[in-house]
């Protein structure tokens, strides 16, 4: 009989967790809905912004890749007044992120770079300038090796490229555990996620101060819906492999290539990525160490990458 109890209790409490996360992840998309387009991009949904005026039409456009847990806000935010007339720039939400659908196999970030370029094929832009912002990073640096007729750049901002070996955060594990990991992502994820967000999201900055408007305009809260949690985790999960058979490619990239990595990244490591990875692998690439700067020099060194990027736009013209 107790054990009966215990049973209907422990269903109640999940029912009303699952419920919990409904009414969150609702509440979080009337606070942030969907601002750009939607083309099907290998039968899915793919969510844009594309910022340009006719004159720039035959400039190559500027793509900016958001990292884990984010979406085409993040960056937005930061680059759309300062490149505003002054460069084409194409903002979008990663299949399975913000209100992109995921496909079958977009957890790869090859696919997810193919994605990239079949928008771009899509609005018949012919080069890109690709910056990618940690698991961005990964997307845009198989880009540049799987599509270098299209790539005219690349900045790379505290990338995720090689190999590591401290693994990942618990709950990426929980996520991908068979009927656990939805059953988690559909419940305790969006609440419990909710409690931590402010924490998690100033962590992300240190040991810079994170924008006092950053909750109100990044959206990175829409990433404790259940949907976008999941395919969130299955990223993450994935890109290990990807990076320890992939990164021997790096050397192909022929685009000149912008690192930019702060020395206190507690994130993604400065020694690991950049410094004994891509600096090394890619010919071209120029390293920019920052000096007490954390995880997030998108935001941090914005004027620096500003001025790369005008700088590659001009001389691709």
């Amino acid at each position: 009989m107790i054990l009966k109890i215990i049973g209907v209790l422990l269903l109640l409490s999940l029912a009303g967790l699952f419920l919990a996360s409904q009414l969150i992840a609702r509440s979080i998309e009337k606070e942030f809905p969907p601002i750009g387009s939607v083309v099907s991009i290998n039968g899915s949904k793919l969510h844009f912004m594309d910022m340009f005026v006719e004159a720039q039409k035959e400039q190559p456009v500027v793509v900016f890749i958001h990292g884990a847990s984010g979406n085409l806000r993040d960056a937005l935010t930061v680059y759309r007044d300062k490149l505003n007339g002054r460069v084409r720039a194409l903002y979008l939400d990663r299949p399975g992120h913000g209100y992109s659908e995921p496909f079958d196999g977009s957890n790869d970030p090859k696919a997810q770079a193919n994605a990239i370029a079949g928008l771009l094929d899509y609005l018949e832009i012919k080069q890109a300038i690709l910056v990618g912002h940690s698991f961005g990073g990964v997307i845009a640096t198989a880009f540049g090796v799987l599509h270098r007729d299209k790539t005219a750049g690349l900045i790379l901002l505290a990338p995720v490229s090689h190999p590591w070996y401290t693994g990942v955060d618990w709950h990426y594990d929980v996520a991908n555990l068979p009927v656990l990991g939805w059953l988690f992502s559909n419940t305790f994820a969006p609440t419990g996620g909710s409690l931590i967000y402010p924490k998690a999201v100033k962590k992300v900055f240190a040991p810079n101060p994170m924008p006092a408007d950053y909750k109100e305009t990044s959206g990175t809260r829409l990433v404790l819906r259940p949907s976008n949690f999941y395919e969130n985790a299955k990223d993450v999960a994935r890109v290990h492999d990807h990076v320890a058979d992939f990164h021997p490619r790096y050397k192909e990239i022929q685009a000149p290539t912008f690192i930019y990595h702060g020395d206190r990244d507690d994130i993604v490591s400065l020694e690991i990525h950049s410094i004994n990875g891509l600096s090394q692998d890619i010919e071209s690439a120029q390293l920019n160490i920052l000096e007490g700067v954390g995880h997030k020099p998108d935001y941090i060194a914005a004027e620096k990458v500003v001025a790369d990027i005008v700088s590659l736009v001009k001389s691709a013209e």
